[in-house]
């Protein structure tokens, strides 16, 4: 019995003015309880077709042309999951275990049968220990657990995973796989869009899409015997590019002692190794290991704690995100944007921007032009790639860049590692894939923020070839961390406030219920904001210090805060002088011809300076005391008696908590684009403050465009999280 029926879907995109197919007479059933792998190379049209039948992308029915059929049928009464490619799009909340119960919640079930169904979803992809933690402090490949379970946990009829493990590593790969073998024999119906070699024989069918057209719809054994078509998703083995060059004896790059960590939490723990000119080096590791942490220490993002960074050049970075790395809105243009910074113009900028597009397999004569919104995820990562390696530099550090590439981009885009390299620069690249950590001249394997093994190897031989090698390390210099580095440490840090998982110290405040926090910061605030005679406003301004103590917020950072708006709050003294009228018969002091000073005008400025500091003081001691569950949680009680009048109280909530997702995310986007820009020459030698601001304001642009794609796929994750 088909649970789906597509027939003859065709759909296209304009883009200026023209017209751009991507399905064409695609037609196929998935029948009830089965497991198919949806294959194809980057940009076939895989997740396109994903989002049609999920409804995310709404489809124009032509009915007199069908004959009255449907282009899309799925049986009454199902629910379809999809997990999406880019994990982070898909988390709602901005803690781990309220993310997975997100959907159970809107689906009404009772309070014990979402957490149980929490439980075992976290439980399934192995995050139930960090249950409690937030959902932007975790790494990419730990973000996409979490996508997972948010959408086992609404037990769907179809489950529909669109490159779902592409960023684990082996041993959570497994467990994934595990997982959908069990899913599978509940009678659970799989559609798995992957370029993964391993879903091809786990799953019992396949779907062939290529460039929009289905070349093949059967049993995986005929799919398999079928080396035409196979070897398109398998790809060349690693194994026949071979190394042209020799590692140099000189030292590139070395980390010594280097210590980093988030939240008082070793990220990276006494990391010590040298890089040679003209080797190709993979970082490895589980997720969350500190693979990513390390590049950004050594291209510079990141400032260590203790240890020295020495360089023969500044490295730049392919980061694993590779949609934060591209905001430009025609390709052409976003690989162009670092050589520009570089001073290229003219024929030589053009060459630089081509040359480096057919390294990654995207010519320019077809790509050039294409809008990068448009490209599918794996055109996005070699997108970004050619951005990279458009700068031209001796040291490249590559985040994950085969993830999400079919097998013959993955070989060519690894293939062009080892060109790299071959040409004498410096190559360092995370993976969690085993042939290609093989493919390398030498493997890290990094766990809980150290090296675990450091493993010299060049074309099988495990001799130590670099331990006798002659020092030559004169040119090495002191690597200096972007000036931007404290904005990007700033921008972190308030990210990592508003999504607060759980409070630091326990204090009265914090283990108050969360009602009675809301009320007492309500009463609080409005009091401070309220008071009006000068003695209230003292009265207000110490009870406010007061409840900062008693909530845990500490006084120095108080007083620090008062500082830093102190300038804010004497502008707007300096106005009141100016504009606020003297009470009759009273003392001036000062008399210009627009300035006076007098005692009330004083008066007025000091019981402002005191109600601001209160307000300040309310603000500070709420957000170190309640966490954003407590948050929701108390609200949700304030509001229940709006049910009685039958007000949506669900929708204020939901409204809530997408403020507290989407102002961190915010903050991410624009900490991303800083990153990109910073590698990529954008901001170029700026140090001051006011510099700084001049340079940032072109970013708000990509950061506009980025807040409307962020807003429109979270409408999409809430959609798949079955709110209505």
């Amino acid at each position: 019995m088909s649970i789906i029926s597509v027939n003859k879907l065709n759909f296209s995109y304009s883009q200026n003015d023209k017209v751009i197919p991507i399905l064409s007479d695609v037609s196929f059933k998935i029948e009830r309880g089965s497991y198919t792998a949806l294959v194809g190379s980057n940009g076939s049209g895989k997740s396109t077709l994903a989002k049609i039948i999920c409804s995310l992308i709404p489809l124009e029915q032509k009915e007199e042309t069908l004959k009255n059929e449907k282009t899309i049928q799925i049986e009454e009464n199902v629910t379809l999951g999809l997990v999406f490619q880019s994990p982070k799009d898909q988390l709602v909340s901005a803690v781990i275990s309220r993310d997975t119960a997100f959907g159970p919640q809107n689906l009404g079930l009772k309070k014990d049968e979402v957490e149980l169904r929490t439980i075992e979803s976290l439980n399934t992809v192995e995050m139930l220990s960090k249950a409690n933690e937030s959902t932007s402090a975790i790494s990419f490949g730990q973000t996409q657990k979490v996508a997972i379970a948010g959408i086992v946990a609404i037990n769907p009829d179809i489950l529909i995973l669109d490159e779902a493990v592409s960023m684990l590593d082996e041993v959570s790969r497994k467990g994934i796989y595990d997982f959908l073998r069990f899913w599978h024999k509940q009678g659970k119906t799989i559609i798995h869009i992957t370029h993964d070699e391993e879903a091809v024989y786990e799953a019992e069918k396949i779907i062939f899409l290529e460039k929009g057209h289905i070349l093949f719809d059967g049993s995986k054994e005929d799919f398999i015997s079928n080396q035409e078509y196979f070897s398109m998703i398998k790809g060349p083995s690693l194994k026949s590019i071979k190394s042209k060059g020799t590692v140099s004896s000189e030292v590139a790059l070395e980390f010594e002692n280097v210590y980093f960590n988030y939240n008082e939490k070793n990220s990276v723990n006494n990391i010590s190794f040298k890089l040679y000119k003209g080797s190709l080096v993979a970082l490895t590791g589980p997720s969350g290991a500190g693979k990513s942490t390390i590049m950004e220490l050594g291209s510079g993002l990141l400032q260590p704690l203790s240890g020295n960074i020495k360089t023969i050049d500044r490295p730049v970075l392919a980061q694993q995100n590779c949609s934060s790395a591209l905001f430009e809105a025609f390709a052409a243009d976003d690989v162009a944007f670092g050589p520009r910074n570089l001073g290229l113009k003219g024929k030589e900028l053009k060459e630089r921007v081509v040359s480096s597009m057919e390294k990654v397999r995207l010519p320019f004569a077809e790509f050039g032009e294409k809008q990068s919104v448009h490209l599918s995820g794996g055109q996005k990562r070699r997108l970004a790639i050619a951005g990279i390696l458009a700068m031209d530099k001796d040291i490249i550090f590559f985040d994950e860049p085969s993830a999400g590439l079919d097998g013959q981009s993955r070989y060519e885009i690894m293939n062009l590692l080892r060109q790299l390299a071959d040409e004498g620069k410096t190559v360092l690249f995370s993976t969690h894939k085993r042939d290609e950590a093989s493919f390398a001249d030498r493997e890290i394997y990094i766990e809980d923020g150290k090296i675990a093994f450091d493993s010299y190897t060049i074309s099988g031989d495990s001799s130590s070839v670099f331990e006798n090698l002659v020092k030559k390390e004169d040119k090495l210099q002191d690597m200096e961390p972007y000036s931007f580095v404290t904005t990007l440490n700033n921008l972190r840090n308030i990210s990592q406030r508003l999504s607060s998982a759980k409070v630091k110290n326990a204090t009265l405040i914090s283990n108050a219920p969360p009602v009675l926090k809301i009320l007492i910061f309500l009463a609080m605030f409005v009091f401070s904001i309220a008071a009006r005679p000068l003695y209230l406003c003292a009265i207000a301004f110490v009870a406010s210090v007061l409840y900062c103590v008693i909530s845990g917020f500490k006084i120095k950072k108080l007083l620090v805060a008062m500082l830093k708006i102190l300038p804010f709050l004497l502008v707007f003294s300096l106005f009141q002088l100016i504009f606020h009228s003297p009470l009759p018969g009273e003392v001036i002091y000062i008399n210009l011809k627009y300035f006076t000073i007098t005692p009330s005008k004083l008066l007025f400025c000091l019981k402002t300076l005191l109600r601001t500091d209160a307000s300040l003081a309310c603000i500070s001691a709420f957000f170190v005391s309640t966490p954003e569950y407590d948050l929701i949680d108390g609200m949700n009680l304030l509001l229940k008696p709006l049910e009685l009048l039958k007000i949506p109280v669900r929708y204020l909530i939901l409204i809530l908590e997408i403020i507290f997702r989407f102002i961190p995310l915010l903050v991410e986007e624009t900490s991303g684009i800083i990153k990109t820009q910073l590698i990529r020459g954008g901001f170029g030698k700026v140090k001051n403050g006011f510099a700084k601001l001049k340079v940032m304001i072109p970013m708000f642009v990509p950061l506009i465009i980025q807040t409307i794609k962020r807003s429109e796929t979270l409408a999409d994750a809430i959609t798949m999280r079955c709110f209505k």
